[in-house]
């Protein structure tokens, strides 16, 4: 029996020394993927003539142009170097944040968030192919898994820095906050990673799509946000709640006949990675929604401060960080999409229970306990749903199919505020529940539909795919 071949430890060290430098990137942007939902109630105080729906921008901005710009910004990686993009993402992004804390108007931080998000988009994918490239391949499995787990924890600790900011500061110093980790970012990675560019210069891919899916998701979140306070009557909003579905109607038109789609429709014919993608659009919105849903809720009916409410829905993404890791290695094991069935019916359960007990009063131990169930549930969703969804993908697609993903779930992300937004308004007040009873079914319904999607991956003809090495 052949044994595996020796790696040198200092390929292992060097590694390891890309992998934390890197980091301190995705570590950024993954925590202000959480921490902005915290910081929202601060917003609504900073920004009293704003209203939700314009509110409401601050958060989906990013997620809109971050959605429509990954896939470009993973290209632009081999176009112009993988170091320089990834500097250039994190220059982008650090100087947004400095622009959004500083804004004197929400359009002018709708903006920055917006700058945000093509940051990310550039950084986001080339940080990812700069670790893999930098562990052997039989450890690169270890390498993907740190950098994914140091999201984790960042995203985990997003909602009780950002509360604990606000506390001793306002929401200005959320955003303040990413302005030292991208100095050091900047000042390691140009000592530390070595530069690589494609031998051959890949071409871009459709421009005009990645405009079509800014338009189309940006029309459909504009009509769901606006439709409460301008009514679904309203001229503008019909024509941006039918336009919308319309340009994501060409967009796949499109797609099946460019060279270069910005989103490949190929992929979808593999059932596995059809079926996740539904599912990782259908959980984003419920998983996101949940926490604008939360933040209310906490803060307007019961009272709570912003460094409170931010330390309850902080177990959310404590257990999501720390289940992510364990589910992926458990899918390895035993498959995922039996994981992605068990944590959606949990998050279905913990959505049902908070809606069971929603009340004017306080009940910290029903609360606890639910986002706990909740979280376990989307931790085995979130590392099952990636592995269901490249599971049956050949080698030279995991790239492109890893981009789909990606924009799937900030779409969700997108759709779940924007859909929260629409059906709380302004209905919540002190002791009074309003709509909220409504929004925790679309939440539990969330869950339960990724639970159907994810048993169909386990049926005989779309039989449960087998676990991505």
């Amino acid at each position: 029996m052949m044994q595996p071949a020796a790696i040198d430890p200092a390929v292992m060290r060097r590694a390891w020394l890309v992998l934390v430098v890197v980091s301190l990137a995705s570590f950024q942007s993954a925590m202000s993927l959480s921490i902005i939902f915290v910081v929202y109630a601060d917003l609504k105080e900073s920004f009293p003539n704003a209203s939700e729906a314009e509110l409401s921008w601050i958060i989906n901005s990013f997620t809109i142009v971050g959605a429509a710009t990954l896939v470009i910004g993973g290209v632009l990686g081999e176009r112009w170097g993988r170091r320089r993009t990834l500097m250039a993402g994190i220059a982008v992004f650090t100087l947004a944040s400095a622009g959004a804390a500083l804004a004197p108007d929400t359009g002018v931080l709708i903006v920055a968030r917006a700058l945000q998000g093509i940051g990310t988009s550039l950084s986001l994918p080339t940080g990812a192919a700069i670790v893999i490239d930098a562990f052997p391949v039989s450890r690169r499995g270890t390498g993907v898994g740190a950098w994914s787990a140091n999201g984790a924890v960042a995203a985990a600790m997003g909602p009780s820095v950002g509360a604990l900011l606000v506390h001793v500061g306002d929401w200005r110093w959320a955003f303040w906050l990413n302005v030292p980790f991208g100095v050091i970012a900047l000042v390691f990675i140009r000592k530390v990673i070595q530069e690589h560019r494609s031998p051959q210069t890949p071409e871009l891919p459709d421009r005009l799509g990645s405009l079509m899916v800014l338009a189309g998701v940006g029309a459909m979140v504009f009509a769901l946000v606006q439709s409460r306070e301008w009514s679904w009557a309203d001229p503008v909003v019909l024509t941006a709640l039918i336009g919308g579905p319309l340009v994501l109607v060409l967009l796949a038109w499109r797609s099946m006949r460019h060279r270069l789609p910005v989103i490949e429709p190929r992929l979808f014919r593999f059932k596995s990675f059809r079926l996740g993608n539904y599912g990782m659009l259908v959980f984003s919105i419920a998983f996101f929604g949940h926490q604008l849903v939360g933040v209310n809720y906490l803060t307007i009916v019961w009272e709570l401060t912003i460094f409170e409410a931010g330390l309850l829905l902080t177990p959310v993404f404590v257990f999501t960080g720390l289940l992510s890791a364990l589910s992926g290695r458990w899918a390895d094991r035993w498959g995922p999409a039996r994981f992605v069935v068990a944590g959606s019916l949990m998050w279905t359960g913990g959505m049902l229970w908070q809606w069971a007990t929603l009340g004017g009063e306080e009940d910290l131990v029903a609360w606890v306990l639910s986002v706990i169930l909740a979280g376990i549930g989307s931790g085995l969703v979130w590392g099952s749903l990636f592995a269901v969804m490249v599971a049956d993908l050949p080698s030279e697609s995991l790239a492109s199919g890893s981009s789909v993903s990606q924009t799937m779930m900030r779409v969700g992300n997108a759709f779940g505020v924007a859909i929260a937004v629409t059906i709380i308004g302004a209905t919540l007040a002190v002791g009074q529940i309003g709509n909220l009873g409504t929004s925790y079914v679309m939440l539990a319904s969330g869950g339960a539909v990724t639970a159907v999607l994810g048993f169909r991956c386990t049926r005989p003809g779309g039989q449960q795919a087998p676990a991505f090495q």
